[in-house]
């Protein structure tokens, strides 16, 4: 088994945290994980269900893409971008787990996010 950067994802979920802006259930999530140049790793795309105000939701399993290793995600990023159908704003945190053949990790993360109709993207770095 190759471990260290070698090591390939065999698993990525994400996990949010709905803060004090509830998300609503015909909102579209969707995330990528991708690699520097952009070549998709892991997604999700779903509307999921009405997320409530001050309420944790996942963790929801993505579907991996293709073979990559941890050395190639190092310098990856995570997308999310929300799709309303009219007036939505949600405040959230996120979290995204990538597994290894290893049995290590590399993570996503950030808190106090909000996205809505006007603002619907944001990209972050992997830990």
């Amino acid at each position: 088994m190759a471990q260290g950067d070698l090591a390939e994802l065999t698993r990525a979920s994400v996990m949010f945290h709905t803060n004090d802006e509830d998300k609503d259930a015909d909102s579209r999530i969707e995330l990528r994980v991708e690699l520097i140049d952009k070549t998709l790793v892991a997604s999700i795309a779903d509307e999921f269900q009405h997320f409530d105000d001050n309420s944790d939701a996942g963790p929801f399993t993505m579907m991996i893409a293709g073979s990559v290793t941890r050395g190639a995600l190092k310098t990856g990023s995570v997308s999310l971008k929300m799709v309303t159908q009219g007036n939505d704003a949600w405040r959230f945190n996120f979290f995204v787990d990538l597994l290894f053949s290893d049995g290590a990790h590399l993570l996503a993360r950030a808190t106090g996010l909000e996205l809505s109709q006007w603002a619907p993207t944001q990209s972050f770095g992997i830990e």
